[in-house]
Formats: structure tokens, C-alpha cells, sequence
């Protein structure tokens, strides 16, 4: 088999089930890249169809042509079945205690998760992810959190106050009024959809 076309295929599901590598490169690379498999994905699925036209057109006889379609429908198949792959970067998330998020402005997406063994993540998805790891304590309604590194926004400690409404159902618990460093006057206020009683 020597289809280019089969071999970026390839090249293509390799880097969507390796995103979890790749999806916090400094600098935008990861929103260019993202771009860029995109892209790939567009001229593949030209591709399938001209190389599908063209089984049809010499009745099946080219036996390189028609694996070669083969492997690029499979492809194409599996990333729009698995579009972020089948291993994520939240498959390395803690075991959740509370989950809370926002949308914001182009939908970009900042998430907290509190894990049941006093780890959290906090992440940030707005052109790129950024992922950031820690631990934290809650005292009363207060999380006080304290990060390996620093957040995405800058800090190395911060807090968010638990607002569990009493009639919080499924989705919509309440809030995690995150205050993302020590000078905030006002903070985020995460919904906090996953909740373990």
C-alpha cells in the first residue's frame, strides 16, 4: 500500500487519540494545530469521495485503491464517532466531590472540578486548554485552593464559596463563586452541575 492519502489518514487518527498529549502547547499552538487536523479532515473526506468514485468507475480492480479507501472511510468514520478521540484529558480527571462551569464570551469555557480525595482541576478551554492541577480544603462553604504550579489565571491560591441552592436539581446545584485571585472583588460564578451528596 503507497496511498498518501491512506498514510495521512492515519497520521490524522494518530494525532486525534494523542490529544490529550498535545492540546496545552504554549502559544496557540494547540488551537493552530487543531486547525490544522481539521483542515486534513476536509481534504480526506475529497479525497474518499473521488477514490469511491473511481472504485466505482474500474469495477473494484485496483486492490491498493480499494484498501485505501478502506482505511480512510474507516478513519473518517472513527473521528466523527470519537471527534476528541477515544482516550481525553478529563479521563485523567480526580473522581469528582462537585463539578461547576461557565460559558463565557466566544465561548470559551472555564471548569472546576473537586475531586473526593482533596485534588481539583481547574480548566480553561477558550482557543486552546489549559489544564491546571492542586489541592484543596473546604472549610464551611469555603474552598480555599492551593495550585502545584499557578491557576490559568495567574495565582497560586484561590477560593470559591459553595452556594447550594435548596431546590438544586440535576444540572443546576447552585454556585461556586470562584474569586480567581486574591484581589477579586467580584467572583465567576460556576454552576455547579455535578454534585456527590
Amino acid at each position: 500500500m503507497r496511498s498518501k492519502s491512506a498514510i495521512i489518514a492515519i497520521f490524522l487518527l494518530i494525532a486525534l487519540n494523542t490529544s490529550f498529549l498535545w492540546e496545552r502547547l504554549p502559544s496557540g499552538w494547540d488551537f493552530l494545530l487543531t486547525m490544522v487536523l481539521g483542515f486534513i479532515g476536509l481534504i480526506l473526506i475529497f479525497v474518499f469521495l473521488l477514490k469511491l468514485g473511481g472504485l466505482f468507475i474500474d469495477k473494484f480492480k485496483n486492490r491498493n485503491n480499494n484498501i485505501s479507501v478502506i482505511i480512510i472511510g474507516l478513519v473518517l468514520a472513527f473521528c466523527f464517532l470519537f471527534p476528541l478521540g477515544v482516550i481525553r484529558n478529563t479521563d485523567f480527571d480526580p473522581e469528582y466531590y462537585l463539578v461547576a462551569n461557565r460559558e463565557g464570551a466566544a465561548n470559551c469555557q472555564t471548569t472546576i472540578i473537586l475531586g473526593v480525595d482533596n485534588t481539583f482541576v481547574e480548566r480553561s478551554v477558550c482557543f486552546g486548554v489549559d489544564r491546571e492541577l492542586g489541592t484543596y480544603k473546604v472549610k464551611n462553604d469555603t474552598a480555599f485552593l492551593t495550585f502545584d504550579d499557578i491557576s490559568n489565571f495567574g495565582s497560586k491560591e484561590t477560593i470559591g464559596i459553595i452556594e447550594l441552592k435548596e431546590d438544586g436539581k440535576k444540572g443546576n446545584y447552585g454556585y461556586f463563586n470562584y474569586y480567581k485571585t486574591a484581589s477579586d472583588d467580584k467572583p465567576m460564578d460556576l454552576i455547579i452541575t455535578k454534585l456527590k451528596k
